[in-house]
């Protein structure tokens, strides 16, 4: 094979979203290492596939990783899966990627089904930029730094929510984002896929299937139709004073403005002259 350790994508719903690349990989590699093996053992054994299995989750990522590339040392060839799509995507996959790099092991990334972009796409919502934010806290303070951020998110917003904790997070969005729209993603190709999208205001709990995980995609902050990049002058300025550089300035305005990098830069030099 030409590579020593394969990351690939399984299907997040219907086991026929397999590509024929990831299913002939799994068919090659000498162990596979899985999140939960009575999971991947279904998948395996829908195409016949019947390799060893090892269990590789977010409790021992980092103790299987280096028995991970123990092995792959002494000539052995690892398929990276997780339960559901891109492994280390708020999934086990990624501390290993860093190792592999660090350790010189070749590794290739397969292409494949992902609950991310399927579900942006097909919110409808602006997809020309977007931000990934990976699963709602459960701890109130790292909510609460988690919707600051959110509040000044001009940029489409991708987030995962569990059946049991989504009334909480509707009624915590209903507050922070009561002016924008949020599409409710559940069950994605799967026989009951369903797409809810409404103002936030007008979703309501009792209509939606507590049921499978839950992607959310949150429209972006309402840019002012009046938005003035001046508004920006004195921080600016304030940077400016500080001594940093100008693609500093530009990077820093770019996370809290709307405005384009170009916007921005021909303004810090207009005050810079």
């Amino acid at each position: 094979m030409d590579y020593q350790i394969y990351f690939i994508p399984t299907p997040i719903g219907n086991l026929d979203d397999m590509t024929i690349r990831a299913i002939n990989t799994l068919k090659e590699v000498n162990i596979v290492a899985c999140e939960d093996t009575r999971e991947s053992k279904k998948l395996l054994d829908h195409y016949g596939i019947n390799k060893p299995l090892t269990s590789y989750h977010k409790f021992n990522e980092t103790s299987k990783s280096i028995e991970i590339i123990e092995n792959v040392n002494a000539g052995k060839t690892y398929g990276i899966i997780t339960d559901q799509g891109m492994p280390g995507i708020s999934d086990p996959g990624h501390i290993l990627i860093k190792k592999c790099i660090e350790e010189n092991i070749s590794y290739t990334i397969l292409p494949g089904a992902s609950s991310i972009i399927t579900a942006l796409v097909g919110s409808g919502l602006d997809n020309d930029r977007f931000s990934y934010y990976g699963f709602i806290p459960k701890k109130n303070g790292d909510k609460k730094k988690l919707y600051q951020e959110l509040e000044n998110e001009y940029k489409t917003s991708i987030l995962f929510d569990t059946p049991h904790n989504l009334e909480n997070t509707l009624n915590d969005f209903k507050e922070y984002f009561a002016d924008r729209k949020l599409c409710i993603a559940r069950e994605l190709t799967k026989k009951f896929e369903e797409y809810v999208l409404e103002d936030i205001t007008d979703i309501k709990i009792e209509d939606i299937t507590l049921k499978g995980e839950f992607v959310l995609i949150l429209s972006g902050k309402v840019k002012s139709e009046d938005a003035d990049i001046s508004a920006y002058e004195d921080e600016i300025k304030k940077q400016i004073d500080e001594g940093l550089r100008t693609k500093d300035i530009v990077k820093n305005i770019k996370k809290v403005s709307d405005f384009s990098k170009n916007e921005i830069y021909e303004y810090v030099l207009s005050l810079n002259k």
